[in-house]
């Protein structure tokens, strides 16, 4: 489902048993799960759920009173499996990472996922993201990745500690919201530093207005799915995630080579989903490179795509065409690697870090590039119209047609000695492109779909565009082009067609036989059907005729001599035996 608004809260669950029956909760620190999720967990247990917490962080920062000194770590988690004790789940597994200092990326995301496999659950829950405290964000962020990742029935729960969430599920806690008080008591580090147990419970009641006069008390979860999490991330934000570069997602430039994100802009309404997009990126090393392709001033965007460092190249420039700006754009680009995004297509949290993967898994020689699926703009669902999705075994293969789109592919900055956008040209750009690439490298398919390509769009070349003769005068030139530089490749792809159609013309032969075949089979089978009920038809009139005969005055009248020729031959039969006997 997708994450509702506080105006949806029509449908609320005052029974949390139907949330799930496996149920891993993610806390940051000692605590977070029982000030934001405890007296479901605790409703969860009670109705025969299998319940588990994992507390990331060692909450080492989490208070300064003289009691805990030097020995924080051990006092916060012993009070957190106090309070589990208390509302009747298992004590927590703690994986002591430091407090302040999570990181959204691979290894969180991945060790999270791994959680979730190894104890097969149906329901995590995690912290909002719309949480203030960076450590709350990061949790958010990996465990929604995690649970995108896992596909399948794994459900997603957010929920509130320090800043109310829009939620679209209350749970009524009034069964157990003294329980939930006396485990946040346990927690007496924290009750140093301020009244947390008075500030939840206060919560926890306003929580209950939409359940009815009736209602004590209850938790409120934004609640969604991993196929809801595949349509992108950004309903879960309250705001953009542009304000998350404080929590610095990258990792040291000397760990991870650096990948320059090029972005064609319009100054479009879809850029922000675009920036979105990438600002969640798992892999730590990326710069946004957004080049004004409409010239003049284009908006604002800082210099940041959340922890990204971004720059604007034409800022105040003439407008540029589309193989142009890609060119400035890749021009400006000072990473390793180079990968293209057009303003009004996405990227999923995985997409870099697998081409990367990719990348340097082969000789760096290689150009990879993964699937991207299509979803009409247009269509309120969001259903998935197509899939690009395919190896490239040739480069006649790629002259037959492109199926990769611009988003797609991530390649070595070096390759650019090699290739350049083609200016000359109005569409087709990227074709042209990827088909100068594979002269040279080869291109390896990560069979994964990790971007969406929006059609429906602007652009030209989509199904909807409205200018058809444009794209053939395009194809053309494109063809043109191409015949004078690779005339071999041409010929492979004639001789692919020629191929192709001598096994099309052989299969409809081998079809036609088969059906008259079936044909035959079918007149036989009527021929046999026509024997059956004629032969069906005589036994009938047989039987009428004995029915008539049984009915008849002279069967009634003769069935004494009948009965008495009966009794006749059974004594014969005995007396014949008898002789035998005596002689």
């Amino acid at each position: 489902m997708d994450i509702a608004t506080e105006t949806d809260l029509n449908a609320v669950l005052a029974d949390p048993c139907s949330l799930g029956r496996s149920v891993l909760a993610f806390a940051p620190h000692p605590d977070d799960e029982v000030f934001g999720c405890g007296a479901t967990l605790s409703l969860l247990a009670r109705a025969g759920a299998v319940v588990a917490v994992v507390v990331v962080s060692d909450g080492a920062l989490g208070g300064e009173d003289a009691d805990f000194s030097g020995d924080l770590v051990e006092a916060r988690e012993a009070e957190s499996r106090a309070a589990a004790r208390v509302l009747g789940y298992p004590s927590p597994t703690f994986w002591r990472l430091p407090d302040r200092g999570l990181r959204y990326g691979e290894a969180l995301v991945e060790r999270m996922r791994a959680a979730m496999a190894a104890a097969a659950v149906d329901l995590v829950f995690a912290p909002a993201i719309t949480e203030i405290h960076p450590d709350h964000q990061t949790v958010a962020l990996a465990a929604a990745e995690a649970v995108r990742r896992s596909g399948g029935v794994v459900r997603l729960a957010l929920y509130e500690i320090g800043a109310p969430l829009f939620p679209n599920t209350l749970v009524d806690i009034g069964a157990v919201a003294d329980i939930k008080l006396e485990a946040m008591r346990c927690f007496r580090s924290q009750l140093a530093e301020q009244p947390y147990d008075d500030r939840i419970a206060a919560l926890n009641r306003y929580r209950a207005y939409h359940l009815g006069p009736q209602a004590k008390a209850a938790e409120a979860f934004a609640i969604t799915d991993a196929a809801g999490l595949e349509r992108g991330f950004a309903p879960l934000f309250e705001s953009p995630p542009a304000r998350r570069h404080r929590l610095g997602f990258a990792a040291e430039a000397a760990d991870l080579p650096l990948v320059s994100i090029v972005i064609r802009s319009m100054d479009r309404a879809t850029l922000g989903e675009a920036l979105d997009s990438v600002a969640l990126q798992t892999y730590g090393n990326v710069e946004v490179v957004v080049v004004n392709a409409k010239g003049g001033k284009h908006g604002n965007l800082g210099d940041h795509c959340g922890g990204f460092p971004l720059r604007i190249v034409n800022q105040d420039g003439p407008a540029l065409s589309r193989p142009q700006a890609a060119n400035a754009g890749l021009d400006a680009g000072r990473g390793d690697y180079l990968a293209l995004l057009d303003d009004d297509d996405a990227l999923d949290p995985d997409h870099l870090g697998r081409l990367v993967a990719a990348i340097q898994g082969g000789d760096g020689k290689i150009v990879t590039y993964a699937g991207v699926r299509c979803i009409d703009r247009k269509d309120p669902e969001h259903k998935i119209s197509r899939i690009f999705g395919q190896p490239l075994e040739s480069m006649a293969e790629l002259l037959a047609g492109n199926f990769i789109p611009v988003h797609a592919p991530l390649f070595p900055r070096r390759l650019l000695e090699h290739a350049r956008f083609d200016e000359t040209l109005t569409l087709y750009e990227d074709w042209d492109f990827w088909l100068q690439l594979a002269r040279h490298v080869r291109f390896v398919y990560v069979d994964r779909i990790t971007a969406t390509y929006y059609t429906g769009g602007t652009s030209g070349v989509s199904p909807q565009a409205p200018d058809r003769d444009e794209v053939l005068r395009a194809t053309r030139v494109l063809y043109a082009k191409w015949m004078a530089i690779a005339p071999d490749e041409f010929k492979a792809i004639c001789d692919l067609y020629h191929g192709s159609r001598a096994e099309l013309l052989a299969s409809r032969a081998e079809a036609g036989r088969l059906a008259r075949r079936v044909q035959d089979a079918d007149a036989h089978l009527t021929e046999a059907q026509a024997h059956l009920a004629d032969a069906l038809s005589r036994a009938g009139e047989t039987d009428r005729r004995l029915q008539a005969v049984f009915a008849s005055s002279s069967w009634k009248l003769t069935g004494p001599l009948r009965r008495l020729k009966t009794a006749t031959g059974w004594l014969r039969r005995r007396l014949q035996g008898r002789e035998v006997n005596e002689g």
